[in-house]
């Protein structure tokens, strides 16, 4: 295919139309508040200039290694751990009825209480550390997935459980080779739902009582009165979060066609 057949696809032109229209709101928002921050002057609000400025100094560099680093680190840590833990629970729950019923009350109780609000028992419990960042990040993340493989596994067909019945597909082979590729969308599901929310516990966890990290950085800038840099960690936040779901979905599509699972198109989806 040429270089002109390549530009004039349309494929790619509808591809580039969609970028650019989802591009308009926040050019549009970032022109108007450069214009508004430069007229107005005011030290809460700096220019964009200034946030990049800042942003280059706390957060390329050795600030990167310093406080990115080890709140990626417990970022990757709590999240992968929590997740693991409440898909395969939830699989028990999702297969055990009397497990299920004795375990409901509490499971609803705890999911009515925000991760955030339970940070000063998990101070008293855990501690100042990188032991209180992991294990508030597990929490959050847990439950979630606790209640949305339970609900999968036990909407699971019993025709095919049926099947493995018949064929004497039990234990590992049934868990591996059945149970946990049907539950596949509903987990990826959970994956998506709880990223956004680890990020958030993350920064608010770092907040308290952390020496290092996203969240006490913002702090100690938004304390020392050095707003510029405050802004610089908002933005980093807003990068990372684009950056993980952007990762998120291209991995989600990857493995939704290597299981045999239909992706629709966004035509299809609109």
């Amino acid at each position: 295919m040429s270089l002109r057949n390549l530009a004039t696809s349309p494929s790619i032109g509808a591809r580039g139309i969609r970028i650019l229209w989802a591009c308009i709101l926040p050019v549009a928002l970032l022109i108007a508040y450069q214009l508004w921050s430069e007229s107005n002057q005011d030290p809460f609000f700096p220019t964009i200039p200034v946030m990049i400025e800042d942003f280059k100094t706390a957060w390329i560099g050795e600030g990167f290694s310093q406080n990115v680093v080890p709140s990626l680190t417990n970022l990757a840590i709590g999240y992968i751990a929590g997740f693991a833990l409440g898909a395969l629970c939830g699989i028990a729950l999702g297969r055990l009825r009397f497990l299920r019923r004795a375990t409901e009350p509490v499971v609803g109780f705890i999911l009515t209480i925000p991760a955030v609000a339970l940070l000063p028992l998990f101070l008293i419990f855990l501690g100042i550390g990188q032991q209180l960042q992991i294990g508030i990040i597990m929490f959050s993340v847990f439950f979630i997935v606790l209640v949305m493989t339970t609900h999968a596994v036990v909407g699971i067909e019993s025709v095919l459980l049926d099947v493995c019945d018949i064929y004497r597909i039990r234990h590992w082979r049934r868990l591996l080779q059945v149970l946990v590729p049907a539950v596949i969308p509903q987990l990826l599901s959970a994956a998506r739902v709880t990223l956004s929310i680890s990020i958030l516990v993350m920064v608010v966890s770092e907040m308290i009582g952390a020496s290092q990290g996203i969240g006490a950085t913002i702090l100690l800038a938004q304390q020392s009165f050095d707003y510029g840099s405050m802004w610089a960690g908002m933005l980093l936040l807003a990068l990372l979060g684009i950056s993980l779901n952007l990762l998120f979905a291209f991995g989600e599509r990857r493995l939704l066609i290597s299981t045999g699972y239909e992706v629709p198109s966004r035509r299809q989806v609109a």
